[in-house]
């Protein structure tokens, strides 16, 4: 009976360890810088005219690649993602946008793809976008005033955070972005309760996130009066149509918003082939008007 028990115990230790350590692993993956995509080493195939490669540099001295091509309306969109994945991930929509006459600008993150620094999901990352707001102000082929926002997952989560302080940016879409960090960990790592999501918390921690500034449910209010765009997928296992709905009912008008049938953690011109399109460039023709 002793010994029954003693298995019992250990067994259970084990399994707990094992539920630790995967969790903590799994939530530093959002961490992991990506690596430059095949596809990010020919713009010349994308299919988008006058597509090129481009650097520019944060206040903070990090070299910063990206794509960019130029517009004939005289407007622009930058367009960022999220983790684990370099400038290519957006570019269904910079195609979609490019081809309507739109100007675009992605990028990849501090410490992924080409750009120099580490994945941190703060300061780096708002200076980043503040610093290809300031490169697209400007170039002459450009009217300031008519720049817009584009961000997905955690690229969404940063131009929250930048767009309520930086007025350049004049509409923002936010596409499957999370309202509160943090809250997006416990959701994700929620199976075992506690006992999953303590280690996930402890591991973007020392992965080097900090919380120091508004999370974007806290200042996605301040982008108003410029309108903003939500989309989200009523499939999305990270961002969930009910978290995504909290961030859209904390921001205030104009807003809009749109939940894709279907879809899952983005992939909406695949799921929305018909109807997403003209929706992007709806908005930003509507919002970036002379």
């Amino acid at each position: 009976m002793r010994t029954f028990a003693v298995l019992t115990i250990l067994t259970c230790l084990l399994l707990t360890l094992r539920v630790v350590e995967k969790n903590y692993r799994s939530a530093q993956s959002d961490f992991i810088p990506a690596e430059k995509s095949a596809q990010s080493n020919h713009p010349e195939q994308t299919g988008i005219s006058g597509l090129s490669e481009v650097t520019f540099h944060t206040s903070n001295g990090l070299k910063i690649a990206g794509w960019y091509a130029p517009p004939s309306n005289h407007a622009a969109i930058v367009l960022i993602p999220g983790s684990n994945v370099d400038r290519s991930f957006i570019l269904p929509e910079a195609r979609i946008l490019a081809h309507a006459g739109f100007g675009v600008l992605s990028f990849d993150w501090p410490g992924s793809g080409d750009s120099e620094g580490k994945v941190r999901w703060g300061k780096d990352e708002r200076l980043a976008l503040t610093a290809a707001i300031d490169w697209l102000s400007n170039r002459n082929e450009i009217d300031p005033q008519r720049i817009g926002g584009l961000g997905h997952s955690m690229g969404g989560y940063i131009m929250t955070q930048v767009a309520a302080s930086d007025p350049r940016i004049r509409s923002v879409l936010l596409a499957a972005t999370p309202p509160d960090f943090i809250e997006y960990v416990r959701w994700t790592h929620r199976d075992w309760s506690i006992l999953s999501q303590l280690p996930a918390e402890l591991a973007v921690r020392n992965a080097g996130f900090i919380q120091d500034a508004p999370t974007p449910k806290e200042s996605v209010k301040s982008i108003s009066p410029r309108p903003i765009f939500f989309i989200g997928g009523d499939h999305d296992p990270q961002v969930p149509e009910a978290m995504f709905r909290e961030l859209f009912n904390a921001a205030a008008e104009p807003k809009s918003l749109w939940i894709v049938p279907g879809a899952e953690h983005g992939g909406y011109s695949k799921m929305a082939a018909d109807t997403y399109p003209a929706r992007l460039v709806e908005f930003f023709s509507r919002t970036l008007s002379n």
